[in-house]
């Protein structure tokens, strides 16, 4: 009897370790975390006007995702947005965190802006003369791969909506 007890409990350590690794793909993982935080910054942007009818430059404060170089963070008027979970900055490194690479299609210079409804646009703001002359035209596409595996991240012209394949 107590053999069987013991055999239970070594096969429930094994399932509680062994269940998180299986299935686990980490280019979909990264994936899911990057378009949560795309929607995270359009939300943002809803919430928080940024239009002021007296301010000429007020386009330049939108709230955007910047990409470099396998990073990126969701900033407006040189503020970092917090991450809702510790209250940090929300900078992160996806390519050192999940070893995936980034490529963009039709995205601008790689920084996308929502204005107060969701409307995506494209490009550095704060060289622009009107934020409406940057609305992204075409769909924007981030592709994120390994050596094995890929997914893609949509975000659809003028309405923002993102999906994920």
């Amino acid at each position: 009897m107590i053999e069987l007890i013991i055999v239970i409990v070594v096969i429930g350590i094994l399932a509680v370790v062994m269940i998180p690794r299986i299935g686990s793909n980490r280019v979909y993982e990264a994936a899911t975390q990057l378009a949560s935080h795309i929607r995270y910054t359009q939300h943002l942007a809803m919430v928080d006007d940024k239009f002021e009818s007296t301010d000429l430059n007020w386009s330049k404060k939108l709230w955007q995702i910047r990409f470099n170089n396998g990073s990126y963070s969701i900033v407006s008027d040189g503020a970092y947005a917090k991450n809702p979970m510790n209250r940090d900055n929300l900078d992160i490194n996806i390519s050192q965190d999940y070893g995936v690479t980034l490529t963009f299609s039709n995205c601008g210079d790689n920084v996308i802006s929502f204005d107060h409804v969701g409307r995506p646009l494209i490009d550095d703001l704060s060289t622009a003369g009107s934020a409406y002359a940057n609305l992204m035209t075409s769909d924007c596409l981030i592709k994120l791969s390994d050596d094995s595996e890929e997914a893609e991240i949509t975000i659809m012209k003028e309405s923002g909506y993102i999906s994920l394949k």
